[in-house]
């Protein structure tokens, strides 16, 4: 069976220091719109646990904005491509464009949907183009550096306006777009939004001052509250009210300000912290939902006349190195040391438990929903409730980690080295060259850079473990994976080629070496709780789950997660749990698996040869074929020369058994006739058929 998502727990938008980052949302205001490593997050703003992601772009994406008429989003990426796609459905590609040779910053649609403005970095910094054929419409020039924001006017007669580095915001007139007016102040320019009514537009800077134009002739009309209190620092972003009348702006002093732009006064101040990560870089106003982002990627929901926020949403913002679960609670792990937990029993956003000292590299859970990680500066950190314990000292960075009974820890490190800790008290072992670790109860598991896997027993009351004689035999290289069952008794690793082997635990017997479908290095196998099925994640992005009771029974997830998917877990009632580079987690349907076998028996065909193996010969479409009909279960009724024939009967898959005829002496000599007319080869795109 095909997995379908039912969750998405989507990652904050990707920030940096110094620079804004464009919020937007859909034209009816519900859904909000970022950029967040190589993916474009679409959030409902009212319930924001409920989103939704697009992941066509291959580099970091920097914006997205949604056409006005709803039916089109142009999302570009920090490699100067845009590309635009359908909101609804299968999000079907409607063009790929080049617009910059460097970072797109900021992308505007005119108010007919036809015409696309992106700016940014690269030569001429800008360019006007149609959404569907990519033609020019109109020319973008008068800046020398960067630019960092675009906006057009919605309705005729067109224009569109710049805010750029070089201290300038350039007004064209269009279509097409032709410079119109140099407009000049004192320091960068980072952000310009038009006004709903398209009456106004204003810009904000590092010069702290909002400034409003004339939307129509992009005359300088006043700064805005001249005399008020401004920003302590560079404003980044500015967004309008619904009916034109309040903009917020987001400020590097932690603060949000509304001005009452009719009335030339300052409306009200949110603060929200003095620290840097609590600058703000981006804000947007969707009917009543103020949004604003703070540099560590805190979604802020604001209130004219609150001085407060009334809600944040906070998640991972950094590609999530490290997992475990505790009950229903599943606690991540980037490697920027923030650590998260979720409830996976319904949908929710995350409580930022903490932030560790440095990037976590392993994870494990213990009992009484506690959990242990390990920080790549060699510390170890108790997660106790909703609040991280300080850290033990244990020398080396840990790679991995496993809990065994009475509470201990035992911990792979960085340079190979195992080391025990119990009561806050760190052994070291003389092993060297593991690579990773499982336990349960005392029985502990440790895989070698060797690419062996050896069995121990954790010493009743003692810092030692005692080899059992086990091992398990089948890798070819390291081995970056391991777990054990509940009851103890069977052992998965997986190594990084992408190889997993299932042994037993007491003897090291090998049950299977056939779980092989992965094609890049495993992060992550662990075992359902009834010891059933186990699920994998791996660097090449999938996760599958497999059969312990038919080994050659397995599902997989392609592309769960872009970059790679880090951790999976098998969840009470069929579901499974995955995070992955992307800082996102994801839930997905139920993992049983079918368990019906068919046996078909197919005509014989030509041996493929060395001479043949990689040609398109008939023979090869023969073979093609054969494989083509036991992969989808078609039955395949045999010639009479075939039925006259003795039978083997090869297992070609967890779906299907083949029986392949042994040709007769009178198939043989017919052979060279057949192959001597040459089948005709398949169209492409159909279904090869004998």
């Amino acid at each position: 069976m095909s997995f379908e998502q039912k969750e998405y727990y989507a990652p904050v938008p990707t920030t940096t220091r110094g620079q804004p980052v464009r919020l937007s949302t859909d034209p009816e205001g519900t859904q909000l719109v970022y950029a967040s490593g190589k993916s474009i997050v679409v959030r409902s703003l009212a319930a924001p646990e409920k989103a939704w992601e697009y992941t066509g772009h291959t580099a970091a994406t920097t914006v997205a904005r949604f056409s006005p008429s709803g039916a089109y989003v142009a999302s570009g990426d920090a490699s100067g491509k845009v590309r635009v796609w359908g909101a609804g459905g299968d999000h079907i590609l409607k063009g790929e464009f080049q617009p910059l040779a460097g970072s797109i910053a900021d992308i505007a649609w005119d108010g007919e949907s036809q015409r696309v403005f992106a700016v940014g970095a690269g030569k001429g910094f800008g360019h006007f183009f149609t959404y569907d054929t990519g033609n020019a419409v109109g020319t973008a020039m008068g800046h020398s550096k960067v630019v960092n924001a675009c906006a057009m006017r919605q309705r005729r007669p067109l224009r569109a306006v710049t805010a750029s580095d070089d201290a300038t915001s350039v007004f064209y007139h269009g279509a097409p777009y032709k410079l119109a007016a140099t407009l000049k102040r004192d320091g960068f320019v980072q952000d310009v939004r038009y006004a709903p009514s398209d009456e106004w537009f204003v810009a904000v800077g590092a010069d702290r001052k909002v400034l409003l134009y004339d939307g129509t002739t992009g005359e300088l009309v006043r700064q805005v509250a001249a005399g008020a209190e401004q920003h302590a620092g560079s404003v980044y972003a500015v967004a309008w009210s619904p009916d034109s009348r309040y903009v917020v702006t987001a400020g590097g002093d932690g603060t949000c300000r509304f001005w009452d732009v009719q009335q030339d006064c300052a409306a009200g101040v949110v603060r929200l912290g003095a620290g840097p990560e609590h600058q703000q870089v981006g804000c947007v106003w969707a009917g009543e939902h103020i949004v604003s982002l703070s540099l560590s990627g805190a979604l802020n929901y604001l209130q004219m006349g609150s001085d407060a926020p009334v809600r944040v949403v906070s998640g991972h913002q950094k590609p999530i190195t490290a997992a475990a679960l505790s009950g229903a609670r599943l606690l991540t792990a980037s490697y920027d040391g923030r650590v998260c937990a979720w409830d996976t029993g319904a949908p929710c956003t995350p409580r930022v438990v903490g932030t560790a000292a440095a990037s976590v590299d392993a994870m494990a859970a213990g009992a009484d929903a506690c959990a242990a990680l390990g920080t790549n500066d060699g510390g170890l950190q108790l997660v106790a409730g909703d609040s991280l314990q300080p850290a033990t000292a244990l020398g080396t960075a840990p790679r991995a980690l496993a809990y065994a009974a009475d509470g201990a820890l035992v911990a792979v490190l960085h340079d190979g080295g195992v080391a025990v800790v119990r009561q806050g008290r760190a052994t070291r072992l003389d092993l060297q060259g593991a690579s990773a670790v499982a336990a349960c109860g005392r029985v502990v598991a440790l895989g070698f850079a060797d690419a062996s896997v050896r069995l121990y027993a954790l010493a009743d009351g003692a810092a030692q473990l005692e080899p059992t004689g086990a091992a398990v035999a089948g890798h070819m290289r390291e081995i970056t994976a391991l777990a054990l069952s509940a009851d103890a008794q069977l052992v998965a690793s997986g190594d990084g080629a992408g190889k997993i082997v299932l042994a037993r635990a007491a003897t090291g017997d090998v049950v299977t070496t056939r779980w092989g479908a992965h094609t890049a290095r495993v992060y992550s196998v662990r075992f359902s709780a009834d010891a059933q099925h186990a699920v994998s994640a791996a660097l090449d992005g999938s996760v599958i789950v497999w059969s312990v009771a038919r080994p050659l029974q397995r599902t997989v997830i392609r592309n769960a997660h872009l970059g790679g998917a880090h951790a999976a877990f098998l969840l009470p009632g069929g579901v499974v749990a995955s995070a992955g580079a992307d800082a996102a987690v994801k839930l997905w349907g139920k993992y049983r698996l079918a368990t019906t076998h068919r046996t078909h028996t197919l005509a014989p065909s030509a041996p493929i040869t060395r001479r043949n193996r990689g040609s398109r010969s008939p023979r090869r479409y023969h073979a093609m074929s054969c494989a083509s009909i036991a992969a989808s279960s078609i039955a395949v009724t045999p010639s009479s020369a075939c039925r006259a024939s003795p039978a083997r009967t090869l297992c070609t898959s967890a779906a299907a058994s083949v029986a392949l005829a042994v040709p007769s002496t009178a198939v043989v000599a017919n052979r060279s006739a057949s192959i001597s007319r040459r089948l005709t080869p398949p169209n492409r795109g159909s279904s090869m058929g004998v």
